[in-house]
């Protein structure tokens, strides 16, 4: 245990040493941490050892999930999404729920040994993105603002989106059997307590925080964790009642982004610091657990399905959504394939391989993390030229009156701080 912290701890120190001279590279850092886990994991050096269903692991990833989610939505003002973003809301409303039908099918045919609700399981998994492994997707200025908030949006929102087809899938891939019925109820019974105490946390939270604030009761280090803390208060009260921590969690942060825009300093804050540094602590262990037993058991049906899902899933499910949008095929294709896998995909499927009476999860398990692993690279590698390669096309063959130009309101983006390139 002693020797785990020790590497831990070095990983932060390298955190804070590179995280300026990696500035403006193709390397990002969760490429770097997630190499280190590799080499440092079991299956090389053996140095760090905690196992996908370690007891700390699980709380981690699940902790990192609940401020990920709070701190992503809080950047959102849900008026402002619903009123400026019609390309991110048809992604979020067509986009990822076609992506899930078609990562169901093609897991279907590519892998006969799951049944069909660990194939939609693994296929939901799959379906939420990460801005941040792919940074100038979100960051290069050389991208059109619209296209650039689009995603950012996208990312912000989706994880949170696809907790509901999580929790209700896991349970379909336990027992198979169920009535269609019962699991309706299921969903709605988790959501709508979950986004109850979500809704009431955040407002009611923010509320108060903004008058304490209002009255110099409070400091700035102070109002920030106590706004933190309004994540782990819906998280929790949420599960007591019986409904979905994540959803409260999410909706949380929808809410004090809406009702409380004047705490969105403390939350964006908290991500570019500690969130940040909790991401990137979980993406280490995640290079752990592929270095465990991933790499012997790899088949071409799960490679084959990680490069299906990264190149075929969501660059059909974006241009199906965005059909009629009037963008350039070549800005479909740009947001068809800036759509990483990262953090979300990760927790998620940590919580799935801990579902021992799921049958398949360690199936599911190992797909995901190969398709988290390849994404982790190829996204974070092809960034930087695909984005500046994108913008130069479309400067030259765009009208500035053509979609990708339109004028729109920014949202602030969560990137690790290496990726706050030179404007």
């Amino acid at each position: 245990m002693e020797a785990n912290v020790f590497v831990v701890a070095l990983a932060v120190l390298g955190f804070g040493l590179l995280a300026g001279r990696l500035q403006g590279t193709p390397i990002t850092l969760p490429m770097v941490f997630t190499t280190a886990g590799i080499l440092l994991g079991p299956g090389i050096l053996g140095i760090v050892n905690f196992d996908v269903e370690n007891e700390t692991v699980s709380v981690l990833a699940e902790a990192t999930l609940v401020v990920v989610l709070f701190t992503d939505a809080s950047r959102m003002e849900l008026r402002a999404v619903w009123k400026e973003h019609d390309l991110a809301l048809r992604l979020l409303g067509f986009g990822l729920p076609l992506a899930l039908l078609i990562g169901t099918g093609a897991g279907w045919l590519l892998l006969p040994e799951l049944s069909l609700g660990a194939v939609a399981l693994l296929a939901a998994t799959l379906a939420p993105t990460d801005a941040a492994l792919g940074q100038a997707f979100v960051s290069n200025d050389a991208v059109p603002k619209r296209i650039r908030q689009t995603l950012n949006v996208e990312s912000g929102l989706n994880d949170g989106l696809a907790v509901p087809f999580i929790t209700v899938l896991l349970d379909v891939a336990r027992h198979e059997t169920g009535s269609f019925g019962g699991y309706v109820v299921l969903f709605i019974a988790l959501v709508g307590i979950g986004m109850a105490v979500g809704a009431l946390t955040g407002w009611l939270g923010g509320r108060v925080l903004e008058w304490s604030a209002g009255h110099e009761w409070t400091t700035d280090t102070t109002q920030r964790l106590a706004t933190i803390s309004l994540a782990a208060i819906a998280y929790a009260g949420a599960e007591l009642l019986g409904g979905n921590g994540f959803v409260a969690a999410f909706t949380a942060g929808l809410a004090v982004g809406t009702s409380a825009r004047s705490l969105l300093p403390r939350t964006t804050g908290f991500a570019e610091a500690e969130g940040q540094l909790l991401t990137l602590i979980t993406f280490l262990l995640f290079g752990s657990f592929m270095a465990i037993d991933i790499f012997a058991d790899i088949t071409w049906q799960t490679l084959f399905y990680a490069l299906v899902s990264l190149l075929l899933v969501r660059p059909i499910a974006v241009a199906i959504s965005l059909w009629g949008s009037g963008l350039a095929p070549a800005s479909i294709g740009f947001i068809g394939w800036a759509g990483p896998r990262g953090l979300a995909s990760i927790v998620y499927a940590v919580l799935i391989a801990e579902a021992t009476d799921v049958p398949g999860a360690e199936v599911v398990f190992a797909v995901a993390a190969w398709t988290i692993l390849l994404s982790i690279y190829l996204h974070g590698v092809s960034a930087a030229p695909l984005s500046a390669r994108y913008g130069q096309y479309i400067t030259r063959t765009q009208h500035h009156s053509a979609p990708e130009h339109q004028a729109t309101l920014s949202f602030p983006t969560t990137l690790p701080a290496q990726s706050k390139l030179k404007r």
